[in-house]
């Protein structure tokens, strides 16, 4: 099983270089929160006028749409385990998030988060995605 955290399935959604390279298929696992991360990622490209509003609504559907084809786990599981490795690893608890599930499924982690990827080495088999 592999671990994709929201920087991962962001690039999908807006297709940012790298994009491909995310595995997106049910045997994939997230947090049920990498979906509100994503429509905060969307929101921010509607802002800067990356996207239009029109264009931010599609990128929605595309966002439910890969939620639905993926293995979501609920965040508040990992909490206490994430509180552990954000404070050791001096990363945020919503990274540590991920980290922690993957630990907890023995999966391999991929993010396109440079400093989250070097954190997530110290518990699982990480990737970065370019």
């Amino acid at each position: 099983m592999i671990v994709v955290d929201a920087s991962s399935l962001v690039k999908v959604v807006l297709q940012e270089p790298g994009w491909e390279k995310v595995p997106v298929e049910p045997s994939v696992a997230t947090l049920d929160y990498a979906l509100v991360e994503g429509m905060n990622a969307i929101w921010k490209a509607v802002r800067r006028k990356e996207l239009t509003l029109e264009q931010g609504k599609i990128k929605i559907t595309v966002l439910k749409t890969l939620g639905s084809s993926l293995t979501l786990f609920e965040a508040e599981n990992f909490f206490e385990r994430s509180l552990e490795i954000a404070l050791k690893e001096n990363i945020t608890i919503y990274d540590a998030m991920y980290i922690a599930l993957a630990e907890a499924l023995n999966a391999e982690f991929h993010t396109a988060d440079e400093k989250q990827y070097y954190a997530a080495q110290n518990y699982v088999k990480a990737k970065l995605v370019r």
